[in-house]
């Protein structure tokens, strides 16, 4: 991790130490990579706070591969329905079977292997193998790419926001690192509104520097 990223990395992390999301059932530290993959395929496109309620459940319903695949399909799918995109119901039946035929039913700890897989995909391939294996990458989805823009200034459709990511994610905490950007771009550096005044980042934020430029 460059030195440079440190006053983004430091002060992040201190404040998912006090502030972050802990509760969220997927981020418990027994959670198997298998646990880990169900979240993420649920996550896609869905609040945390909406997946909260589905996700144990469904674990506890669908504990292993076997049990999915052995699951009736419109029974999966009565499951995950409250989230709406049903099709990820397909995604991880697909998912679950590819998993047992190609890979003797363990979760493979390279990201380009887990990309593969039905209905996973490049972020979700990322944010499991950081969750599951420690992998010292990142993920960046639009809150990880709104975050690291402004902090950065970067342009916020910039292909160096990924290079970035990667770059600076710390390789003994980029679990808690990428859990830290997701929770502080949805409580602090919002979309719209971002409080800035008591951000802890703000002293090193390019975009505040720049708001407080404008304002004088």
């Amino acid at each position: 991790m460059p030195s440079s990223s440190r006053p983004f990395t430091d002060p992040l992390l201190r404040w998912y130490e006090r502030h972050g999301r802990h509760g969220l059932p997927w981020r418990a530290t027994e959670r198997s990579p298998y646990e880990l993959l169900i979240a993420e395929v649920l996550l896609q496109r869905t609040t945390a706070a909406a997946v909260s309620g589905a996700y144990v459940p469904f674990v506890t319903r669908y504990p292993t591969l076997e049990a999915v695949v052995a699951a009736p399909s419109d029974e999966i799918e009565d499951r995950i329905a409250p989230l709406g995109l049903s099709k990820r119901a397909g995604f991880i039946e697909r998912c679950s079977g590819q998993l047992l035929a190609r890979h003797s039913g363990k979760i493979p700890r390279c990201r380009y292997e887990l990309a593969e897989l039905h209905g996973v995909g490049a972020y979700t391939a990322r944010s499991v193998a950081v969750h599951a294996f420690g992998e010292d990458v990142s993920a960046v989805d639009t809150n990880v790419r709104r975050l690291i823009s402004r902090f950065f200034g970067l342009e916020y459709d910039s292909d160096a926001i990924a290079v970035l990511a990667d770059e600076i994610a710390p390789s003994d905490r980029s679990s808690d690192f990428l859990y830290a950007m997701l929770d502080f771009a949805a409580d602090v550096c919002t979309p719209r509104n971002p409080e800035c005044g008591d951000c802890p980042l703000g002293d090193d934020c390019v975009s505040t520097g720049l708001a407080s430029d404008n304002a004088d």
